[in-house]
């Protein structure tokens, strides 16, 4: 489910595109595909898996970061870092 987050400093509008596009990743061309694994690479470093199951997947984000060993900080700190990288021609 789309929620804004108000954390993250880009508009409604585009959150709303970037969550639907990446929850479409699966239906994504191989190009696009690739360019989004790397924004999650290059947003999340280290962390890029925890960061792609949850822009990618309906999955919570305690569920996540619980099989990750991951706090829950540090994903949304990595997920405002995809939405503000995210490409303006993705």
């Amino acid at each position: 489910m789309f929620r804004f987050k108000k954390s993250v400093p880009v508009s409604y509008e585009r959150q709303g595109y970037i969550y639907f596009k990446s929850r479409c990743y699966r239906e994504l061309g191989q190009r696009e595909q690739h360019r989004l694994l790397n924004l999650c690479l290059s947003a999340g470093g280290e962390y890029y898996q925890p960061l792609f199951e949850f822009v990618t997947s309906n999955e919570g984000a305690t569920a996540i970061c619980l099989r990750h060993h991951l706090s829950r900080s540090t994903l949304e700190r990595a997920v405002r870092r995809y939405y503000t990288d995210f490409p303006a021609d993705l």
